[in-house]
């Protein structure tokens, strides 16, 4: 039988290291580019903003959060959701073998790229899905003007 002799065996990560080495990576090269510590909370939540003719949307990916845990304003035209997500508890006598979910206080901000009807937004939290629906002002909704 043929075997193979490695002088100077190669080290080879398992893929937790990986996981762990791409998160350290992206909180240092976060870190520089956002002038904070700690990015992979402040990525937490993901956001998705649409808008349409006359009113946006804002969807916050929210897992394992309740409607209690969650604070969302609207300051000066900024939005912002904010609140804290509990780590789950381990039963005694258990420990985890992989954790990669987020858990801590979160807060996420973004300018509104119109005025809105403050008095009818509108935010709902079903399975995980934060909806916030922020209706246009008047004088933020499009128009035709006719020619004279």
């Amino acid at each position: 039988m043929l075997m193979r002799f490695e002088r100077f065996p190669v080290l080879r990560p398992s893929f937790g290291t990986l996981f762990n080495l791409e998160k350290d990576i992206d909180d240092l090269l976060g870190s520089v580019l956002t002038g904070r510590l700690g990015t992979s909370a402040s990525r937490f939540p993901a956001l998705n903003v649409a808008e349409y003719e006359n009113q946006s949307v804002v969807l916050a990916e929210l897992p394992g959060v309740s409607k209690d845990q969650v604070k969302i304003s609207l300051d000066d035209g900024v939005l912002t959701i904010s609140g804290e997500r509990k780590m789950p508890e381990v039963p005694e006598n258990s420990r985890w073998i992989r954790n990669e979910t987020l858990s801590g206080q979160f807060s996420r901000s973004i300018r509104l790229p119109h005025q809105v009807k403050t008095e009818e937004i509108n935010a709902e939290l079903k399975n995980g899905l934060l909806r916030v629906t922020l209706p246009k002002a008047e004088e933020a909704r499009p128009r035709e003007i006719s020619i004279k």
